[in-house]
């Protein structure tokens, strides 16, 4: 169960951007990320002065990495710190007193990553900018409320060759039958349609689904659809297993083994 991330960087905006992406990309899939450690932040000369060598990369870019600044931690550029990496003994363990201001940084993350997952167990978090939503939802055609990614269930039929979504909103809860065509057609980590007209692909069938909700205003029955279905023995029976809050792997019939994230397949059930 993978319940969080840190992001690592340096002040570098090339690594920034990479520590953004990052970012991004475990939102895509439900992960949160708890809190940013930047390395090499800066240095204290002998007469006190702090200073910024490779720029202030991470607190420029706060807005873009959508995280409190009570969430980014600085990391100076110290001999201690080279001294524990070349020793192979970490500072937790060794506690030099020389590295209390590293040592406090380290104990201020562990406390800070500690809350949110605290935290995180009650469905809120802490560490997320104001101004920007750490969890995604989606949206559904008669549906007035957004229904969270990261809550995502996934199960199967075998038998009928079909998947079965079950998404949570704050008041009430959406399940939507789905084709294997359906999943199998969409890209795994975005969700964006792919080209069926690819011999490669080997999915060839109409869209189908259907859906019904409760505490929004639906029947709460799902109407089980009929389809020709020319593909199923190539794509069932399949295998799923749960990769913590980030997705499903489904290993299918003919030998692919594709892990889903939980925005693509609320997208394969018609979200946006």
């Amino acid at each position: 169960q993978l319940s969080g991330a840190v992001s690592v960087t340096t002040p570098s905006k090339l690594a920034v951007t990479d520590a953004r992406k990052g970012i991004e990309m475990f939102t895509s899939l439900g992960v949160p990320t708890l809190a940013a450690v930047e390395n090499m932040a800066y240095f204290e000369c002998e007469g006190g002065g702090k200073h910024y060598p490779f720029g202030k990369g991470i607190l420029d870019s706060l807005p873009e990495l959508g995280l409190q600044r009570s969430r980014i931690f600085q990391l100076p550029i110290s001999s201690g710190t080279n001294t524990a990496n070349d020793s192979g003994s970490p500072l937790c363990l060794s506690r030099p007193k020389e590295a209390s201001l590293e040592l406090d940084v380290f104990s201020d993350l562990a406390g800070a990553v500690s809350t949110e997952l605290l935290v995180l167990e009650h469905g809120i978090t802490s560490g997320a900018d104001d101004d920007q939503d750490l969890f995604v939802s989606v949206s559904f055609d008669n549906e007035s409320e957004p229904f969270d990614v990261a809550s995502t269930n996934l199960s199967v039929d075998n038998r009928k060759g079909t998947f079965t979504v079950r998404l949570f909103s704050d008041s009430g809860a959406l399940q939507i039958e789905i084709t294997g065509e359906e999943l199998r057609r969409i890209h795994p980590k975005t969700g964006k349609e792919l080209d069926l007209n690819d011999d490669n692909s080997g999915i060839h069938a109409e869209p189908a689904h259907t859906q019904g909700g409760c505490g929004s205003g639906a029947s709460g029955m799902i109407e089980h659809h009929r389809h020709q279905d020319a593909k199923k023995s190539k794509l069932f029976p399949v295998k799923i297993d749960k990769k913590g809050r980030y997705g499903y792997s489904v290993e299918w019939a003919d030998g692919a083994t594709i892990i889903y994230s939980m925005l693509s397949i609320c997208k394969a059930a018609g979200g946006r």
